[in-house]
Formats: structure tokens, sequence, C-alpha cells
């Protein structure tokens, strides 16, 4: 009987562990015990038979260990596996009592799909309070979208209600008002009379307009009939003066015919005792003219000295009385046939310092055929050499700067140039540049741009900045916004040589050195123009390198490396 009941429990025990491999991932049947444990799992399942897990008389005894592992896992199992096999083991007490030994027989096997049940179970009661969590929170936001709603549904009403409520009033105030239609009535009395001046400023509007176009046609001919006036009264000037010029011009060549007429009648070519008499008489006239002539001289002087080199103070009388006396200078300049004489220096100085009033005057175009003689009378004359190429120094300056003035030739002007910067080498010829203020003189060639011009007028400039007495009043008359605005104006020339660049540099560089001059290089943009030349320079020119720093250390532009 117990042989057949071994077979039989063998025989059940192979069965479920197909089936429990059929459900697990198959393993290899070297995992499973032999025969020699199987005696093992018999005297298991006997003392499961002795010992039924489910007797409820067996809570009452102290089970041993191993016992308490037993149930343990049999319990941790029942609780984690599906219902259905909890239905069937309840229909069977033997297949449970095998399914208890086939548990320990596998019990690596079992624990671990425990442990994943576990797992699995944990998750699902995770997500299942995060659910209702979430739940919670759409019910709590649903209350709330329906308290809004309600709230909103009775503003709305409120609201609609008051406005029926007010539209009401106010028909109801215009049905029984008795002065609604008077009011109605004048209110459409005033909107036709808005329009009707509407349409009235418009056409007031309309013809101011065209007035105004009309005022402004005969403003443009009444200026271009202006402008017309003022040429043909400028010609008519310049008539006259020409005019008066010729007049001038012929009673000189008459006077000068009837001497040169009369001069031969008292010629006598006899013998040597009569012609003295003639020689002695003309001695006696010069001797007789000579304390007028250095009356006028003293007189021509003193003239200059007083009034004529004062800049301050300027009248139109004086201009006035400048154009008319510069004709007449220019007369007795063309009669003084000696070019060292006094008379000739005093004639100089006085046509040069009417030249500076007339500039700044509207009297200069007036007179373009005087200084057209004038320069002409300096520059070439009928003296040999002429009036500029005097041995006289302070002549030859005065000269100089009088054909700058007058003349527009670029050879003549390059000529007198190259004498004005040979004259300004000397301390005298310094001192006479400062005298006169040539400045602006040289300032007005550099403003012409003629590359035939610009190096002899640099090296003027270049000259006079050079270490002597006269520097610190050079540097104070170039001190000025008329120098630095042309100074600029030439630095920006493309076509300037390098070496004209170093010169002006040099100067730049004394006069950066003046704290004064700071704002006047800021006022004409020079120290940024000195500044982008710097950072642009080619390094290999270390002069104007050297230059172009000293002037931005001297302006606080840069630092000492």
């Amino acid at each position: 009987m117990n042989n057949e009941s071994d077979s039989d429990l063998d025989e059940r025990i192979e069965i479920l562990k197909q089936k429990y491999l059929q459900k697990r991932k198959p393993q290899a049947p070297e995992a499973w015990p032999d025969d020699g444990h199987r005696s093992d799992l018999r005297d298991i399942y006997r003392t499961l038979l002795h010992h039924p897990r489910g007797r409820p008389d067996m809570a009452e005894d102290e089970p041993s260990d191993e016992d308490e592992e037993t149930n343990v896992f049999c319990t941790e199992t029942d609780v984690t596996l599906p219902s259905d096999l909890l239905r069937s083991s309840s229909s069977s007490a033997l297949n449970h009592r095998e399914r208890d030994v086939l548990g320990q027989s596998s019990g690596a096997a079992a624990v671990h799909v425990y442990q994943e049940m576990l797992t699995i179970y944990e998750k699902l009661q995770a997500e299942r309070l995060s659910q209702q969590v979430w739940a919670a929170q759409l019910c709590e936001r649903e209350r709330d979208l329906q308290q809004r709603e309600t709230v909103f549904q009775q503003r709305s009403a409120d609201r609609l209600r008051v406005e029926q409520d007010l539209l009401r009033r106010v028909q109801n105030l215009q049905q029984v008002s008795p002065h609604y239609t008077q009011y109605q009535q004048e209110k459409s009395e005033l909107e036709t009379a808005l329009k009707q001046k509407t349409k009235e400023n418009k056409r007031m509007k309309a013809s101011f307009d065209s007035m105004k176009e009309l005022n402004d046609s005969m403003k443009k001919q009444l200026n271009e009939v202006s402008e017309q006036n003022r040429k043909l009264e400028c010609q008519s000037r310049k008539v006259q003066a020409r005019l008066e010029n010729l007049q001038r011009k012929y009673e000189s060549f008459t006077t000068h015919r009837s001497r040169e007429t009369a001069a031969p009648k008292a010629y006598d070519p006899k013998p040597s005792k009569p012609e003295r008499a003639p020689s002695n008489t003309v001695a006696g006239k010069a001797a007789a003219h000579g304390p007028l002539l250095k009356l006028l001289t003293l007189l021509l002087d003193w003239l200059v000295d007083g009034q004529l080199m004062e800049v301050r103070g300027q009248m139109s009388s004086a201009q006035e009385r400048c154009t008319r006396v510069l004709p007449m200078l220019v007369e007795q300049l063309h009669a003084v046939m000696e070019p060292s004489s006094s008379l000739m220096l005093s004639l100089l100085r006085c046509i040069y310092c009417v030249l500076l009033h007339l500039e700044r005057s509207s009297q200069h175009a007036v007179l373009t055929s005087t200084l057209r003689r004038l320069g002409e009378e300096v520059s070439r004359g009928s003296r040999v050499p002429p009036l500029f190429k005097s041995s006289c120094l302070h002549t030859r300056f005065l000269c100089c700067l009088i054909i700058i003035k007058t003349i527009s030739q670029v050879d003549v002007l390059a000529q007198a140039v190259e004498v004005l910067s040979g004259a300004v080498r000397t301390d005298e010829g310094q001192a006479l540049f400062l005298e006169y203020q040539a400045l602006p003189v040289v300032l007005s060639l550099l403003r012409s741009g003629c590359p035939g011009l610009l190096s002899p007028s640099v090296h003027v400039l270049l000259q006079m900045s050079s270490d002597s007495q006269m520097l610190s009043g050079f540097l104070e008359q170039c001190s000025s916004e008329d120098f630095f605005r042309c100074v600029s104006v030439l630095l920006r020339n493309p076509r300037l040589e390098p070496a004209l660049l170093e010169k002006m540099l040099m100067l730049l560089q004394k006069l950066s050195s003046i704290r004064k001059n700071k704002r006047l290089f800021e006022a004409s943009s020079l120290h940024l123009l000195l500044q982008e030349m710097h950072r642009t320079s080619d390094r290999s020119q270390a002069f104007i390198s050297m230059n172009l720093s000293s002037i931005l250390l001297h302006l606080g532009m840069l630092t000492r490396s």
C-alpha cells in the first residue's frame, strides 16, 4: 500500500513539476532534485499529512522552527497567488499538499516569484493612491469652476437687469419730459449751423492758401529783382571805379607827356656851361621838395601806426577813405622810382594796411582793377629787379604779402612764397611776420589746395616754429579756431605727402603742449583725426608715429607705456 502511494506521489510530483515549468521559464533538468532527494520530499509530505496546515487546533500549539518556516512560506504564497489557484487548492486537499511539497522543493524559485509579485502589488497600490489623489483634485477643480460659473451668471444677470432698468427710465424720461422735442429741434439747428460754419471755414482756408501762394511768388519775384538790382549796382560801382581809374591814369599820362614834351624845349646842345644851370635847377627843386617828401613819409607812418593798424573800432568812414586813397597810393607807388627809399616802404606799409581794412568790408570786390594794377606793379612793374625781389628785406616782405592778396597766377604766387620762406629764416623776417600778422595770408594759400603752393607754405610755418625768440608769439597766433580748422582740412587731404605731414605734425606737437589748445583740438575734431592716424599709421615711419604719440599724450588720449 505504501509502495503504491509512493509511486502515485512520484507521478504527481512529476506532473506538477511539468506544469510549473510550463508556467515559468524552462530550466535545465539538472536543476531539479534527483532520486536521492525524492526520499526527503516524501518525508516532508508525510510530515504535512500528520500535521495539516489548515487545522484550527494547530494555532494553539507552539510550532517548531521547521513548521514556522513552512507556515510562513505557505501563507505568503497563498496571499500572493491568484484567486482561481486558491479555489482549486480548497477543492482538493491533496493538490494543496502537493503544491506545498513542490514549494518546499523549489524554495528559491518560489521566493523569487513572490518577490516579483510583491513588487507589482506595491506598484499597483501606489498607482491606485495617485489615481485617487488625481480624482480628488479633479473634483475640487470641478467644484471651483461650478462656483465661478454661478457667480458669473449672477453678475451678468444683475448687470443686464440694471441696464434694462436704466434704459427703461431713460425712455420714460424722454416720453414724459415736455422739453425733449424742443431739445431735439435745437440740436438739429445747431448741427446745421455747424455744418455751414465748417463750409465757410473751408472756403476761407482755401482763399488764405491761395493768397499765401501768391504772396510767396511775389516775395520770390521781389528777391529776384533785388538780387538783380544789387548786381546792377555792383556793376555800376565797378564801372564807375574803372572810369575813375582810367581818368586818373589819363591825367597821369597827360602830365607825364607834358613833362616829356617840355624837357626837349629846355634842352640846349651848347657848351657845358649852359648845361650845368638846368642840373643845378633840378637839384634845387629836389632840395625844395625834400622836406615835403619827408613830411609825407612821416604822415604816412603816423597814419599806419595810429589808425590803420588798429583792429578794433572800425568805421564805415575809414573804409570809404581806404577805397578812395588806394588808387592814389598805387599811382604814387608807380611814380616813386627808387625802390630802397623810405617813401617806398611807407607807401607799401600804408597799402598793406588798407588791404587789411578792405578785406573786412564789401568794398574789396569793387576795386578789382585797382588791385590787379597793384599786384602787377609790385610783381613786375618797370623796375629791374621787381619790388618783391628788392634788396631791402622789409620791402621784399611787404611786397610778397601784397602779391599773395592781389594776384591769382600760380607761378607768381609760387615765387612770392619762396621769397617769403627765405625771409622768415632770419630773426628780422620772423619779427615782420608777427608784426604784420601774416599767418592768415599763409592759411589762404593752404586753403586753396594748390599742390605747387602747399610745400612752400608749410615750409614757412615750419621756419616760424623753429626755436627762436619769436616762437611763443607765433604759437600764440596759431592758437585760433581758424588755424585749427584749416589744418584739419589739410590733414584730411588724401594726396598729402608724408614730408608735409611730418612738418605739420611738428607744429601741432608744439601747439599740443599748450594746455588751453586742447579745446581747439576738440572743437575742430582734430584729436579724433590724429587718433585714427595713429592707429592706422605705418610703423616704418618712426618720426610720424613719434609725433602722433606725443600729441595724443599731451591731449590725454594716450597713456605712457
